[in-house]
């Protein structure tokens, strides 16, 4: 037995250590007969008709990918619809056609299937398609796989349709945009097998032949790649989760049947229910709860979010937590289009920190993005909104450097940026109640952020989402009396971002103690003047690592000349009037004074040639804001209170 359980330790220990670099390596494989011609990606005649309803009859096997039976598709037409065209592999075969319970003919060619109509079905009209089918899906494909695994003793088949595979199994439309209102799931198998799919398992039909039908309904909205079946000898494991304020949340999980396969990873599967309490609490109640979260153990290399089952091929922390996390990121809200799938991997991605963060400690999640940044440095020169050019290759969308880790580390910076953990998660919630049961871009969740912070999230997407690159912050400081000046440099890893725009915190130390300073850097070249009484003995860049920048210098230079000091100002705090004073060798130089809250936004400028500006304040409210005075080659920016 100790010897059974080394082998098991080796085997799920090589697995569980390569899911924690990446838990989808699978998803950016590249296959040699994709779809990528754009017009098989898209066709504008599906444009024509929304899906309201897919139920799915067939017949499968954990020995083979063939699969046999029928799919019905009822939708309603959304424009004058002439033409019905649906996405189906020209390896399967289809066996007949039926519209609205009639038999037609139609054309399976170039991995379509086309139908026109005598008379054109009018807007608002309701029709029904049913096709019958069979065959083995490409071989070179990913829409099926089957495989045996030696240690459990079983063979197991599963499907795979992201981002564009699943015509390769079922006639279907793979138009992100148009999700499916609802959805059945028949699986007809051998009877010593079960067969996992979405939604509620209604009923087990015991059929003649040793054959038995396992039926699956969801009623939530469902998008086209999401629809999966797994199929072995399974035994069926549940537990529940009780997220506060809800039902018990089902988790229903298939495991190889016998072997101590369920003694060997019961542990790791129960970790799902701190899981689904958490991210419920984060982020809202777990979507699905009506029907089930679960999983389908089979031999794939990570994990497939299938909405309410997992398609699973190990249960390591953080591949359960990602998975798991796209329930809410990926499912329940899906990208609108796949230059978008940040909305998806990103934040499933950052939902490993927060379970790290929460259920673990800050230091284990401090290490997760420190990994997050190395991986993310890897990328200096793309972006992480996908080009449309590159939007139908797999190894870009997936791309683990920038769809996961820099898409996890800006979620993270957004979170730096609003300063507010309650206002952060509370954003979240609002972008997933707007968009639930939807699709989404990059620039709707930047939308949605803005209006529940009211901060302007424009230069951050152009920088961090659109932009490339990170930054570099160089710091040289000095003390004179009881005052830092501080010069921060930063330079960018890509010329087409040449700089970032955001807060940076920065920890300043004495021989005793240390505090704390939240700055603003607007430009490549900042000089900070900040009271201090104490004596400075070093300076930290983002000691909490929140930002995504490459490690820079800090240099302690000596005490400051004229040349040194832009401006000075007076009083601080102020009620009615600050004074600028500027250094005498910029006599009769064009200057410029910019006034800016805490958020960094800019609230009025003045543009003088004169040495003693007086601003009026008094229309501020309360608080603390910076003052920036701009000469043609230096920027100095401080801090004053308004009372």
């Amino acid at each position: 037995m100790k010897n059974f359980l080394l082998v098991l330790f080796v085997f799920a220990t090589v697995q569980l250590f390569g899911q924690t670099i990446n838990p989808d390596s699978y998803k950016s494989l590249y296959k040699s007969r994709l779809k990528s011609d754009i017009n098989l990606y898209y066709n504008p005649l599906m444009d024509k008709y929304d899906i309201c309803f897919v139920k799915l009859d067939i017949e499968v096997s954990d020995q083979s990918t063939s699969v046999s039976g029928n799919v019905t598709i009822q939708a309603k037409v959304v424009k004058t619809l002439d033409t019905l065209v649906f996405d189906f592999s020209n390896y399967m075969t289809v066996d007949s056609i039926f519209i609205n319970n009639k038999k037609v003919i139609g054309n399976h060619s170039e991995n379509t299937i086309e139908f026109i109509f005598d008379s054109p079905l009018v807007i608002n009209e309701d029709f029904t398609a049913q096709i019958y089918y069979n065959g083995i899906p490409d071989p070179d494909g990913r829409g099926v796989s089957t495989a045996y695994n030696s240690v459990w003793d079983k063979n197991v088949t599963w499907t795979l349709s992201e981002s564009f595979h699943a015509y390769e199994w079922w006639p279907c439309k793979q138009v992100l945009s148009d999700k499916i209102d609802s959805a059945y799931i028949f699986l007809t198998c051998d009877d010593d097998c079960k067969a996992g799919s979405n939604g509620l398992l209604t009923s087990e039909v015991d059929l003649a032949n040793n054959k038995k039908r396992f039926e699956w309904k969801t009623f939530y909205p469902i998008n086209y790649y999401l629809i999966s079946y797994a199929v072995s000898e399974y035994q069926d494991y549940s537990i529940y989760a009780n997220p506060e304020g809800s039902n018990p949340v089902l988790i229903q999980n298939y495991i190889y049947d016998g072997n101590d396969c369920l003694y060997y990873y019961k542990s790791d599967i129960d970790e799902t229910i701190n899981f689904i309490e958490l991210f419920s609490d984060k982020f809202g109640l777990y979507p699905f709860a009506n029907e089930k979260y679960g999983h389908c153990l089979t031999e794939l290399g990570g994990g497939m979010e299938h909405q309410t089952m997992t398609t699973i091929g190990n249960f390591g922390y953080y591949l359960v937590a990602h998975e798991l996390g796209h329930m809410w990121f990926g499912d329940y809200v899906t990208c609108a289009t796949w230059q978008d799938i940040w909305i998806n991997e990103g934040f499933a991605s950052y939902t490993e920190y927060v379970a790290l963060e929460n259920l673990q400690s800050v230091e284990h999640a401090s290490g997760w993005m420190e990994h997050a940044h190395s991986k993310a440095f890897e990328e200096p020169n793309r972006s992480i909104y996908i080009p449309f050019e590159e939007a139908f290759y797999e190894s870009r969308i997936f791309n683990h450097s920038l769809s996961y880790k820099k898409g996890a580390a800006i979620i993270h910076m957004i979170r730096h940026e609003i300063n507010n953990d309650n206002l952060f998660f509370a954003s979240l919630r609002n972008y997933l109640s707007e968009y639930g049961d939807s699709v989404a871009t990059g620039d709707d969740f930047k939308n949605s952020v803005e209006s529940s912070t009211g901060i302007n999230f424009d230069p951050f997407f152009d920088q961090w989402y659109y932009g490339k690159g990170h930054p570099r912050f160089d710091v040289e400081y000095t003390q004179l009396n009881d005052t830092l000046f501080m010069t921060v440099n930063q330079s960018t890893s890509s010329t087409e971002t040449p700089v970032f725009q955001l807060f940076v915190d920065f920890k300043v130390c004495f021989s005793a103690g240390d505090t704390n300073l939240r700055l603003y850097q607007s430009g490549n070249i900042e000089t900070f003047i900040i009271p201090l009484s104490k004596t400075v003995t070093n300076i930290i860049v983002d000691p909490d690592n929140w930002i995504l920048n490459e490690e820079g210098m800090v240099d302690s230079v000596g005490p400051p000349g004229n040349n040194k000091s832009l401006f000075s100002f007076f009083p601080n705090p102020a009620n009615e009037t600050i004074n600028i004073r500027f250094n005498v060798k910029l006599y009769s130089q064009e200057k410029q004074i910019q006034i800016l809250d805490l958020s960094g936004r800019l609230i009025k400028t003045i543009t003088s040639n004169s040495n003693l500006i007086p601003v009026n304040i008094s229309d501020l409210s309360n608080g603390v804001y910076f003052v920036k005075g701009i000469s043609r080659k230096n920027t100095y920016t401080y801090k004053f209170i308004k009372q």
